[in-house]
């Protein structure tokens, strides 16, 4: 039969007051799998540990319970008996002062004061320093906190690690596992202070500097993610990680061939690590290298079959090939492993649109946004595709949305203003070319659409120096030529307008006799 949360607390509180303390354990530890922060949960469990002799073990249980329910009084009471049995009497005193605010009785809290007044002043300054507990925290301290955090239950890691800080600050541990719960909690720049901490109070320990690394790369701190990441597999040659985590580093700093000997180097001290292919496999790839990209990534997807990533840059890979059947099922198997992929949803649609399947691209275009509607270049890729199928008025809406997104996407303001001029709103399409061209100057593109509406505006002087401009940036532009060479010969210069002309035809040698171009062999 099922439990209830309530039914599970009840059943728990009824084996602690028997005595059956393993029983309310396991009960109390159903409940917070569940339900992390229950209060009653929490407490006891704490209750439980101060009974068996490890308040130490209690202090986040009892932290978690009073934030969860500051209105109990019994939390508060417990949280600070636990803190005097630890000798710990300014947090102690903090407690009490919180607990005053949030309404225990000031009966209580007096009892509570006279504990903590009546201790002989040199016994409070001796314990305040460490006193019996010792340098280091006790091995079972250790196993606790190692086994909140291998169990995921953070918060109780957190707390613990916390404590462990504060009263053994000489000691590595509680510092490395602090900094990696904080880091894993999407706190990366306080995790660094901690981080720090246990490499200094270690130097000797790889993992240590690898977990700096991993800090200071998300960070965007490079350069010191790279030493980091050196001082591991200098003390740990055989260090897989860390030498994959300085590959991802070299790549990010554009020093492919270094992040493909990280790589390698990963590969060889643990072949089957997946990641490890998969990652050169990206960097081979942005090298043009594409047979040994797609062996990496095969290879990848060989160690870890429900690899989606690895099957997405397989299908990039293999469209860049030109085998868009082969991409087309690759992504379909990157989706079937991971329906959620918005990345591989938009893929799959370029690779429709370029096999000439529009709507299922525009299906997935679609699917891509649902999944991720931020996602701007699916919405420009789905402007593209409805531009093509001359659903002209949502190939706009579609670019507008993309502009929204990302408005430095240069390509998104061209292609509105290609849509704008079909539409037949020229002076919208002009300036859309315009904000092209600002945010890419070199566009040459853009430079001779704008000539193309400019002339149909009739300011053929400014067509005539878009087409030029197109044309400086690429010399060999037929449509630029040619269109220059219209509009030079609607503005009567005939001479250079056929000259124009039969460049945009592609004849570079040639004269004019009397107007008639002669073609010279």
């Amino acid at each position: 039969m099922e439990l209830t949360l309530d039914q599970a607390l009840q059943q728990g509180v009824a084996a602690h007051r028997e005595g059956k303390l393993q029983d309310a354990e396991r009960l109390y530890r159903v409940i917070l799998q569940v339900q992390p922060n229950h209060p009653d949960a929490n407490h006891n469990l704490g209750v439980l540990a101060v009974a068996v002799g490890k308040p130490l073990d209690a202090i986040p249980l009892f932290k978690l319970a009073v934030e969860a329910n500051p209105k109990v009084e019994q939390f508060w009471l417990s949280y600070t008996d636990a803190l005097i049995k630890l000798e710990r009497f300014d947090e102690a005193q903090r407690v009490v002062l919180e607990g005053e605010k949030s309404g225990v009785s000031s009966e209580k809290l007096e009892v509570l004061h006279q504990r903590i007044r009546t201790l002989p002043p040199e016994d409070k300054k001796r314990k305040a320093q460490g006193g019996s507990s010792g340098a280091a925290p006790s091995q079972d301290q250790l196993n606790h906190l190692l086994s909140y955090y291998q169990a995921g239950r953070l918060e109780e890691a957190e707390a613990l690690a916390t404590l462990l800080t504060q009263q053994f600050p000489k000691h590595p541990f509680g510092w490395k596992v602090l900094g990696a719960v904080l880091k894993e909690t999407s706190r990366s720049s306080e995790s660094l202070e901690p981080m720090q901490s246990a490499v200094m109070l270690s130097p000797q320990d790889a993992e240590a500097h690898s977990n700096l690394g991993n800090t200071l790369k998300e960070l965007g701190r490079l350069d010191e993610a790279e030493a980091s990441y050196r001082q591991a597999v200098a003390l740990k040659p055989d260090y897989a990680e860390a030498h994959s985590n300085l590959g991802i580093t070299f790549q990010e700093l554009g020093r492919f061939h270094e992040a493909e000997a990280s790589y390698r180097q990963a590969i060889a001290v643990k072949p089957d690590y997946a990641e490890a292919h998969y990652n050169l496999g990206i960097t081979l790839q942005e090298h043009g290298r594409l047979v040994e990209a797609e062996a990496s990534y095969r290879q990848a997807i060989a160690l870890k079959p429900d690899y989606a990533e690895a099957y997405n840059n397989l299908g990039i890979t293999l469209k860049e090939h030109g085998r868009l059947d082969e991409a087309e099922a690759s992504y379909g198997q990157a989706i079937a492993l991971k329906p959620g992929y918005g990345e591989a949803h938009n893929n799959l649609g370029i690779t429709f649109q370029e096999l000439g399947r529009l709507d299922e691209a525009a299906a997935s275009y679609g699917q891509a946004i649902a999944l991720k509607p931020d996602f701007a270049e699916a919405h420009y890729n789905l402007g593209n595709t409805f531009k093509e199928l001359g659903r002209l008025d949502e190939a706009k809406a579609s670019y507008g949305q993309a502009i929204t997104l990302k408005p430095d996407l240069a390509e998104a303001h061209y292609n509105s203003g290609n849509t704008l001029k079909e539409l037949g709103r020229l002076d919208e399409s002009e300036a859309s070319y315009r904000q092209a061209i600002a945010l890419k100057p070199d566009y040459a593109e853009a430079h001779s659409n704008l000539g193309n509406t400019l002339k149909e505006l009739g300011r053929l002087d400014e067509a005539e120096a878009s087409y030029k401009q197109a044309i400086v940036l690429r010399p060999d532009y037929p449509e630029a030529h040619s269109n220059l060479g219209n509009t030079l010969l609607e503005l009567g210069r005939h001479r250079e307008g056929i000259k124009e002309q039969i460049f945009g035809a592609g004849v570079v040698s040639f004269h004019l006799q009397n107007g008639v171009a002669i073609l010279q062999e």
